[in-house]
């Protein structure tokens, strides 16, 4: 059995002779007490990830080591070794962080063991949940904020020990016509094969973040130009080879554009910005390239500009559009609502999917501006679906935290309404658990100010955080959107399916509606609708379409006699 490692802090040797002799008499022996010479300072112990529990007598210090724990996000729990437990003492060191306390002449055997046991359990698990909330679901590849953390603590050891950091951003060629011709999970399944090859071709001091669907990013600490080049090289040679998806070879080509600490960015911005702008570079040349940064850069015309250039032009030139997925109500196949999908509208490369571009205008700054352009767009589609008779449809537009939290946010959609003429009844605003976890006071508030012109919302992404029940009854939420990864694989996928179900029964319960996403194919929506589901989207029905095919989409499902819709 493994041994806890316990650390007692404390100047009365008495508090070390008692507590000691009271953790060593547990059955099984199972904690390791450090003895009191090489017991470390309580700054040192706090970041030791070898320890397992601190227990620290109450004193002056107390409260500066309990506020420095919570900044330094320390997860190693600290149990307080008080003279007396009254309530307003306990109060106040539980407020302050403490995990739990011990009194001095009432330290009893089971009582001790018991609080230390619970409390390692509990850094065991706060450990696990930090592991899983900065890894991507899919691949377990580092998320975005994974890779920021990263990449900065990377930054500050180059900066400190004098060596090179390099980034590599990778992005798949052409792979949403993947997604098209084969649909969602071979896709997904593909992400999964192109990341393992990717860690297959790593050393141990590198690291792997999935930043977007078909997009990653590698980071390389001590990596010379040479080291880059030669890696980058062999990691596009594993992603070519072919790819197995339902039965048919298929071959991957990938862009990669590098950027190396400190020679061409001296921040994180900087080195994520420039590493883009090589990757662009690269999506240029046919095939799978490799491309460093060079501030002689160029996108076709000669002029040095680069994706953020692009991105800034493109938003005074409107070249941003929406595509819409239909929405279908699985009791009587009526088309109940689309969700507004973001496309740019690139000049020279065509239509180009979120995963190419979102992530650099968050990095930018600019998804507050370009969420407006989106809201406006998606207001004037609800003017046009009124006028082709189609009033009862709703549009979704997904929210970011940027533009939930900016100030002028109620105000902006409230004239984008009245110039529009939209009925703010049938516009409907998705938001993530992650988005309201970030300030979940602030967000009820503004919720609250946009019900009052009608707006309603929706959660989406629902499962993939770390659920909060409270929010499902303290917000207004009026529908919840049962994620595309645990749609996939139902009914055959016995724990896909175990969740569904659960989720289904328990938003009835709320009284809300529930919506499926990523629905592929007729066994999965006669499941859904088998369990109560009430509405459902995917590549089953239709993909995101341009508005104006619309017509046509509703046109051919009453022509095929809806057998789709309501078999």
């Amino acid at each position: 059995m493994k041994r806890h490692k316990i650390a007692i802090i404390s100047e009365r040797k008495t508090d070390h002779l008692i507590l000691g002799d009271c953790l060593r008499r547990a059955v099984p022996d199972r904690f390791e007490v450090l003895n009191e010479a090489a017991t470390p300072t309580p700054q040192e112990a706090l970041t030791d990830p070898g320890i397992d529990a601190l227990i620290l007598a109450h004193g002056p210090e107390t409260e500066y080591l309990l506020r420095l724990a919570k900044r330094e996000d320390s997860t190693t729990p600290i149990i307080l070794l008080l003279d007396e437990d009254t309530e307003t003492v306990v109060s106040e060191i539980r407020e302050l962080g403490a995990q739990d306390h011990l009194v001095r002449g009432q330290v009893q055997d089971q009582l001790t063991h018991r609080i230390v046991d619970y409390s390692i359990q509990l850094k065991a698990a706060r450990e696990r949940i930090r592991q899983l909330s900065n890894r991507d679901t899919l691949t377990g590849a580092l998320n975005r904020g994974g890779f920021r953390a990263h990449l900065e603590r990377a930054i500050e050891r180059s900066r400190r020990y004098g060596f090179k950091t390099g980034l590599l951003l990778f992005n798949m060629d052409r792979f949403s016509q993947v997604n098209d011709h084969y649909g969602e999970a071979e896709g997904d399944r593909m992400i999964v094969m192109a990341s393992k090859r990717l860690v297959s071709q790593m050393r141990s001091t590198d690291s792997i973040a999935r930043l977007a669907g078909d997009e990653f990013a590698v980071v390389l600490e001590d990596a010379g130009d040479a080291v880059v080049e030669a890696l980058a090289g062999k990691m596009l040679r594993a992603i070519g080879s072919p790819m197995e998806l339902n039965g048919q070879q298929v071959t991957l080509e990938a862009s990669v554009g590098a950027a190396v600490f400190p020679d061409d960015g001296d921040d994180f911005s900087s080195l994520v910005e420039r590493a883009r702008d090589a990757m662009q570079q690269a999506k240029a040349v046919q095939g799978s390239h490799f491309m460093r940064y060079s501030d002689r850069i160029s996108f076709g015309g000669g002029e040095p500009q680069g994706l953020a250039a692009e991105l800034r032009s493109a938003m005074r030139q409107n070249q941003f559009e929406l595509h819409y997925q239909p929405r279908v109500d699985l009791r009587d196949g009526r088309l109940t609502g689309l969700e507004a999908l973001l496309r740019w509208n690139h000049p020279e490369r065509g239509l180009l999917a979120p995963a190419d571009f979102l992530t650099t205008c968050e990095d930018m700054g600019l998804m507050r501006n370009i969420g407006y352009q989106v809201i406006q767009h998606a207001c004037s589609a609800l003017t046009w679906l009124d006028g082709e008779g189609l009033g009862d449809v709703d549009v979704a537009v997904n929210i970011s935290f940027s533009q939930i939290q900016d100030e002028r946010f109620v105000d902006v959609v409230r004239d984008i309404l009245a110039r529009t003429g939209a009925d703010g009844g049938r516009l409907e605003l998705e938001l993530t658990e992650s988005t309201i976890l970030k300030s979940p006071s602030a967000i009820k508030s503004r919720m609250d100010e946009l019900r009052e012109l009608g707006i309603s919302f929706s959660l989406d992404d629902f499962g993939t955080g770390f659920s909060q029940l409270t929010h499902l009854a303290e917000l207004p939420i009026s529908s919840l959107k049962i994620d595309t990864s645990f749609v996939r694989d139902v009914p055959h996928n016995t724990q896909r399916k175990a969740i569904c179900i659960m989720i289904i029964d328990m938003v009835h319960r709320l009284g809300m509606t529930v919506v499926a996403e990523g629905a592929e194919n007729h066994e999965q929506v006669e499941f859904l609708r088998d369990q109560g589901c009430h509405q459902v989207q995917g590549f089953y029905y239709s993909p995101a379409i341009q508005l104006r095919r619309l017509p046509e989409f509703i046109r051919e499902q009453r022509f095929e006699g809806n057998e789709k819709l309501i078999s």
